[in-house]
């Protein structure tokens, strides 16, 4: 990057001169990793909040307002699905006035059903499917809750790839933390399914970019050789975020006060305007680089990094040069320096960035439907619910650690193909397995899919956002990530089709994670490769 007087500002020197991972770069990590786990918890909120319950008929005569499932007159109320009492069905009563019992077995025709038109659900956790009675004929309401989540994200990361690219990374992570715990409050007091589901849309339709504008102001202050480490630290948090919604949710048992406690310490984050620093080769990059010249002194001064006298001098070039002025309504003002032009076009001018979008694009299609799905479908694997969502979070942790481990040494295309078809296998080996195989087989075979899943979510993240180049990297990122929500808006009715036909999750899983797997071999490879400024760098990756 070329300053006033022809002198070159080069930041990719100067980041491996404070160091590529120091101090610094360490404490905007962390404070960045906060905020991002508890997106991750807003990203499932509503795997709890619209989960799916326990629940019989009422039986009018018999059920009283404390009365619980279990309830003994089953045996002759309820016909049997299989070894399971009917959900949704009841057998037809027929009253006699000359008896004050009237739940009695003799009062009801077996041989007649009827469908239930009210409920009786376990009364040891409240779910939108309680609270609004959406049983039976009305349960394709809590698929679409998800669904309808993760069209809000695909509206919203574009719009905010947009918006960090033209206006700042950390003022779109600000902002999209803000509106994440306002509409998310306002969400814990819907007083009807129609306002409930607004809100669900409207949240992560601008508030969803906060991931991916922490992950880029995070990834751009470092060096190549340090960024899967600060993957790793995003991801960690992500896990942990998630682990502590399953925490929450089995603490709390009740959506409304599940959602009251996970977004209301999102407000704090205003306070970040003043804690973390813009990132400074989007300022490079828009050409305040007196700006940037700031940041990188201030980290230097702060990992004690003793500075070659060439660029020492460099720095001082640039904070030492004398502001432009102009007049301005009557005063002597400093000149404000001309914003590069924001043109996403060019980009689609590029038959070889377009080729890649394609096959990033399909790529996380693949990744956000298996990661997601195979966390929606965690909580109907046999054993205790929220412990299975735990550990099916938690299993993120080691995936990123391996996958840290290997990104630097097999490189993020290799790494991608092989998470993504290993993920595949584990899932049809689940198809194979009977009843008769112990729980924790299942268990151990799922947690063995997420595991591999994790780690392509995680190397597709740092893939994709060493692909593009810094004028256009939001944009391109959220681009391809929007594409990705098509997979995450349609894992929310995987559960439901399982009831269906068992097997039918996992087999489209192991599709999709398989040849995308396959595909992705055909895009370069990024491994140790400086960040892309221009079009023309970012084309000449690989060649």
């Amino acid at each position: 990057m070329t300053v006033e007087g022809g002198k070159t500002f080069d930041l990719d020197l100067l980041i491996q001169q404070i160091g590529p991972f120091g101090k610094f770069q360490l404490i905007n990590y962390l404070l960045i990793c906060i905020p991002i786990a508890l997106t991750a918890m807003y990203t499932l909120t509503f795997v709890f909040t619209a989960g799916d319950l326990e629940y019989r008929c009422r039986i009018p005569g018999c059920d009283s307002d404390n009365t619980n499932l279990q309830a003994p007159f089953r045996d002759f109320t309820i016909p049997k699905d299989g070894d399971k009492f009917s959900m949704c069905q009841k057998f037809h009563h027929v009253p006699n006035a000359t008896i004050e019992d009237q739940c009695q077995a003799d009062l009801f025709d077996r041989t007649r059903l009827e469908d239930c038109s009210e409920f009786v659900y376990q009364d040891d956790e409240t779910t939108i499917l309680s609270e609004w009675d959406l049983g039976c004929s009305e349960e394709w309401k809590l698929s679409l809750v998800g669904t309808i989540n993760n069209i809000g994200q695909f509206v919203c990361l574009p719009l905010t790839g947009y918006f960090s690219d033209r206006f700042g990374r950390r003022t779109a992570f600000i902002l999209g933390n803000l509106f994440a715990a306002a509409f998310g409050l306002i969400r814990s007091f819907s007083t009807n399914y129609i306002m409930f589901i607004i809100f669900e849309f409207l949240e992560p339709a601008l508030s969803a970019g906060v991931y991916s504008a922490g992950f880029i102001l995070g990834m751009e202050l470092v060096g190549p050789e340090r960024r899967v480490l600060g993957a790793f630290f995003i991801n960690v948090f992500y896990a942990l975020g998630e682990a502590l919604l399953g925490l929450l949710a089995m603490l709390t048992r009740d959506w409304r006060l599940l959602m009251r406690v996970a977004y209301v310490p999102t407000f704090i984050f205003l306070i970040y305007r003043w804690l973390i620093p813009e990132s400074a080769r989007w300022l490079l990059n828009m050409n305040r680089t007196r700006d940037a010249a700031k940041i990188i002194d201030s980290a230097a001064k702060m990992n004690k990094s003793p500075l070659t006298p060439e660029a020492r001098k460099m720095l001082d070039n640039v904070l030492n040069a004398e502001p432009v002025v102009e007049e301005k309504d009557g005063k002597l003002r400093e000149k404000e320096p001309e914003a590069k032009e924001y043109n996403l076009l060019l980009a689609f001018k590029s038959k070889t960035l377009v080729l890649r979008m394609i096959n990033c694009s399909y790529c996380w299609i693949a990744v956000c439907f298996v990661f997601y799905g195979m966390s929606m479908n965690s909580v109907s694997v046999a054993g205790d619910k929220y412990v299975n969502f735990i550990m099916n979070c938690l299993i993120e942790i080691p995936g990123a650690g391996l996958c840290c481990l290997l990104m630097d040494r097999i490189g993020r295309r290799m790494m991608l193909c092989i998470s993504l078809i290993l993920s595949g296998a584990a899932c049809i080996g689940f198809i194979f397995l009977t009843g008769d195989v112990p729980e924790a087989v299942h268990i151990t075979v799922f947690l063995i899919g997420k595991f591999n899943i994790s780690m392509s979510f995680i190397t597709i993240y740092v893939y994709t956002a060493e692909l593009f180049p810094t004028e256009l990297r939001h944009s391109l990122l959220a681009a391809c990530s929007m594409f990705g929500r098509l997979g995450s808006i349609v894992a929310p009715f995987t559960p439901l089709l399982g009831k269906y036909v068992e097997p039918l999750p996992m087999i489209l899983f192991a599709t999709m994670a398989i040849s995308s797997g396959i595909f992705i071999m055909f895009a370069p490879e990024t491994l140790n490769k400086t960040l892309p400024d221009t079009l023309k760098e970012a084309e000449d990756i690989g060649k």
